[in-house]
């Protein structure tokens, strides 16, 4: 197994080498702190303050590189965001960028000369790693439906059997790195399960407490989409926004997915025109105060507090 170097996350971004969003992490910025690991040891800095992104110095030999956040695209300067409003990058099939896939077409041969990965299977290897795996994760991030495109649990766990050419070829230490990789992945599942079931209760109340077409929950309450859709209330039916604090002390409003078949659809979208768009210039366009950035695929906004939430969910309704 090759071996990554150190990650860290650090409180200081003058300790940074890579820059990020703040919680919740995504599988879009995971992906790439896990490339980046191959090529470096990276230390993470993690935020969305603005100010503070556009404070990072250039030139240096280890220049910082941010991904998933500050808003451009620019290789020369290593900035590789996608939710900007004038990101156009997408592949030949029309599946768009998000930062994984960014960073992956960028340093792909590098990652994969560290693998010994012959010059002439440079490209091909490339792409069988982003249709594989990136572009799964991409598609995902921007909102799209990834029927066949995501790596399953499944192909996941296949990959710990040994590959033709390997040195490593014994069968039991290749399944017990896999029980290994299942027991974290069974772990995680068991721990949502519960919480998610805990929850049920509590969802079945405020959806009942709910009126009109916002439904609001007074904590984050994983996997509250499915309880939504899951529901017999006739209520739950009308919602099309709902609104939760964020891990940063602000809030979201998300708008809701048409049916549990389309879970990456919206019953109704954020407005196209705040699409993209972060902080003055969201202020600006919806007269909101707090309004912090709208999802370029309009699928999730955020803001400062949760009036102002209220507000852009009120706002899009009425557009």
């Amino acid at each position: 197994m090759r071996k990554f170097k150190k990650v860290a996350v650090v409180e200081n971004i003058l300790q940074a080498n890579a820059v990020t969003h703040t919680a919740p992490h995504h599988a879009d910025e995971v992906f790439v702190t896990a490339i980046l690991s191959v090529m470096r040891e990276t230390r993470v800095f993690r935020t969305r303050d603005t100010a503070l992104i556009n404070s990072i110095k250039r030139g240096d030999p280890e220049e910082v590189m941010v991904y998933d956040v500050g808003g451009e695209y620019d290789l020369e300067r290593r900035w590789f965001d996608h939710h900007q409003k004038s990101f156009e990058e997408c592949r030949s099939d029309g599946i768009k960028y998000s930062s994984a896939g960014l960073i992956w077409r960028q340093y792909a041969e590098e990652v994969l000369s560290r693998y010994d990965c012959p010059d002439e299977l440079m490209k091909e290897a490339t792409k069988v790693v982003d249709d594989s795996l990136i572009k799964g994760v991409d598609a995902r991030d921007n909102g799209l439906a990834t029927d066949g495109m995501e790596m399953s649990v499944s192909k996941l766990i296949s990959l710990y059997n040994p590959n033709w050419g390997e040195e490593e070829t014994n069968p039991d230490r290749a399944f017990l790195a896999a029980v290994k990789l299942a027991q974290e992945v069974l772990d995680r599942s068991i721990r949502s399960a519960i919480s998610v079931t805990k929850a049920k209760s509590q969802m079945v109340e405020l959806i009942a407490a709910s009126s009109g077409e916002v439904l609001v929950l007074p904590e984050f309450i994983a996997g509250w989409t499915e309880h939504v859709l899951r529901s017999d209330n006739p209520q739950a039916k009308k919602l099309l926004f709902c609104l939760f604090p964020d891990l940063d002390g602000g809030w979201k409003v998300q708008a809701i997915p048409p049916s549990l078949k389309e879970k990456m659809g919206k019953r109704k979208a954020l407005p196209a025109t705040w699409c993209g768009l972060v902080d003055e210039e969201l202020i600006s366009q919806t007269g909101v105060a707090g309004a912090i950035f709208c999802h370029a695929n309009g699928f999730i906004a955020g803001a400062k507090t949760k009036d102002a939430a209220m507000e852009l969910a009120r706002l899009a309704i009425s557009l």
